[in-house]
């Protein structure tokens, strides 16, 4: 839902499940590929992906969940490609940017069919965003994933679908993730399309001239800028105290992915969930001529 507060600030949300769109007055401003897929689909995707690698009462949990489609696959991918045309046609030929799967192993833990998917030691910096579209146990996934895109950019006619890349660590890992892309049929520029960096890590900010020719634009989280500039784990409930998105080392890497954006004439969205409760941040952000944040 699209609110304006008394600073001026508009918000638009992350769609993270399907029963947003029922809300008229709802606006997405980003599209969380993880968020649809947990709530969409409710199975891993490497399940999916290779259901035959499941023992058969697995196998049937999945086949029962695709029901009369002729394949899980086939299942997953029209479901998906029906939310983001439904969420295409909603935007109005605005751009709808659709901000791959990039969340942690620990995120998909809970799902039928996680044991498809390795354990890590540490899954906050782990196997995340292009180095995991790359490996090749995640391939098949990645290319259902690229299949959505494509069927509802090409097949439904929803051009105004962009993508934004997460995870992204070095400028390597940036033409990786253009190359595999291009691999599928999702050739930047081809048809308009749109390829954004999810600026998320502090080598995304500090080194945003090196990877912006890569990409057509930003979308900056702060949240996770804040995550990985402190060191912090936001699902430790014990190191709460010490999330803050308004600390200086913070703004500092915003402002310059935000300067280096404006300097190279590309398209920059901002992200924070916990923009509400930080009205510091709205007044910086304000100052720094930000005028709509992505949250929820």
């Amino acid at each position: 839902m699209t609110n304006n507060n008394q600073s001026g600030f508009s918000f638009t949300e992350i769609l993270l499940d399907p029963a947003q769109l029922e809300q008229s007055t709802a606006t997405i401003g980003l599209v969380s590929m993880d968020g649809l897929i947990n709530s969409a689909i409710g199975i891993h995707p490497y399940a999916v992906a290779e259901t035959t690698k499941l023992t058969e009462q697995q196998q049937q949990v999945v086949l029962e969940a695709a029901g009369d489609y002729e394949s899980p696959t086939e299942w997953y991918v029209t479901t998906l490609t029906n939310i983001l045309v439904e969420a295409a046609k909603n935007a109005d030929n605005k751009p709808l940017r659709v901000r791959l799967s990039g969340a942690d192993s620990h995120y998909r833990r809970t799902l039928p069919g996680s044991e498809l998917e390795a354990i890590e030691v540490n899954p906050l910096i782990g196997l995340r965003g292009v180095s995991r579209f790359a490996d090749l146990s995640h391939r098949k996934s990645f290319n259902l994933e690229c299949e959505v895109i494509k069927r509802a950019r090409n097949s439904e006619g929803m051009a105004n679908i962009e993508l934004v890349v997460p995870f992204v660590r070095t400028c390597s890992e940036a033409a990786t993730a253009i190359d595999l892309l291009a691999e599928q049929g999702l050739c930047r520029g081809a048809n308009g399309l749109k390829v954004h960096l999810m600026c998320e890590l502090p080598a995304n900010a500090l080194m945003s001239e090196k990877f912006l020719p890569y990409f057509d634009g930003l979308v900056i989280d702060i949240d996770q800028l804040g995550q990985f500039a402190l060191g912090l784990d936001q699902e430790h409930k014990s190191l709460n105290y010490l999330h803050d998105d308004q600390n200086e080392a913070v703004l500092q890497l915003v402002k310059h992915a935000l300067k280096t954006a404006e300097s190279a004439g590309k398209v920059c969205e901002v992200v924070s969930h916990y923009i509400h409760k930080a009205p510091k941040l709205q007044k910086w952000l304000l100052e720094h001529e930000v005028q709509s944040v992505i949250s929820q």
